[in-house]
């Protein structure tokens, strides 16, 4: 698989050369770091794919096109997925699109760690795993796809399609809501598939897009629930729940943490803006 890797390194670097005349610090490239027997594949790119059905060669996004098409060929070796980029994309919005690697239905039986950039506070565009702007199931797709998944970092949030998969072996689950929650909140509270969870980072909407996030009555109902105490059944480490968000009170905020005794920490969050005269 290496000489895969390192032809792919070449191809990519020719690929970039040709249409843009030269290789800079935005250019797409892959680097790779071999674990045992498996390895670990970070990307760095866009992650739009123009055309799923077609062979890499005719299409625009030819790194990450190419990419999939060889971790499809090579699925029994991976152990982890990095998926990074600039802070670039279209009318606001930066897709990660996995539709190729989804449609294929192989099977990842080694991989333990799958991670998408989140957008950062500062960002001009707005990451999600999404075609256009709706997820539309990806991350349950994604997640069915891979047994042995431990973290998951994704800045989408999951339809309820994601919590109807038996039995995850997820321990660490980072979630941005990107532009839907799609409930995933309320969603989450009434889940039972997730036992083994020992940490959940959850990002509310932080941008103005006139979307309603996830409510206090919502992180109520959460709190309520008996989702912490499925995930700590048979564990004697509390639960951590890192919340980012920037609606909720101090006064909220003490009532959540009085009905579940758990580690709970609050990220004052909000997304920037730009300053005018």
């Amino acid at each position: 698989m290496i000489n895969d890797l390192l032809k792919l390194q070449e191809d990519i670097y020719k690929y970039e050369c040709k249409k843009w005349s030269e290789y800079d610090m935005y250019s797409s490239r892959v680097s790779f770091s071999k674990i045992g027997e498996l390895y670990e594949i970070v990307y760095f790119g866009d992650g739009y794919d123009d055309n799923p059905n077609d062979i890499p060669q005719n299409c625009d996004n030819f790194a990450f096109a190419s990419l999939i098409e060889l971790l499809l060929k090579n699925s029994s070796k991976i152990k982890s997925l990095i998926f990074a980029g600039p802070d670039e994309g279209a009318n606001g919005t930066k897709n990660w699109d996995f539709t190729r690697l989804i449609n294929s239905k192989v099977i990842f039986e080694n991989l333990v760690h799958f991670k998408v950039r989140l957008t950062d506070l500062g960002d001009h565009n707005q990451s999600v795993i999404a075609s256009g702007y709706d997820e539309n199931g990806q991350i349950a797709a994604l997640a069915s796809m891979m047994p042995k998944l431990e973290i998951l970092q994704v800045p989408s949030a999951p339809n309820e399609d994601f919590f109807k998969l038996k039995n995850l072996n997820l321990k660490k689950l980072t979630i941005q809501a990107g532009y839907d929650t799609q409930n995933f909140i309320t969603n989450l509270a009434n889940s039972d598939n997730l036992k083994n969870l020992l940490a959940l980072d959850y990002t509310n909407i932080f941008y103005d897009f006139d979307i309603i996030g996830t409510t206090f009555e919502e992180y109520k109902l959460l709190f309520e629930s008996n989702f912490f105490e499925n995930c700590l059944e048979k564990r004697k480490v509390p639960f951590h729940f890192t919340l980012r968000d920037d609606k909720l009170t101090c006064e909220q905020l003490t009532k959540l943490r009085q009905i579940k005794n758990i580690q709970f920490l609050y990220i004052n969050c909000k997304g920037g803006e730009y300053i005018r005269a």
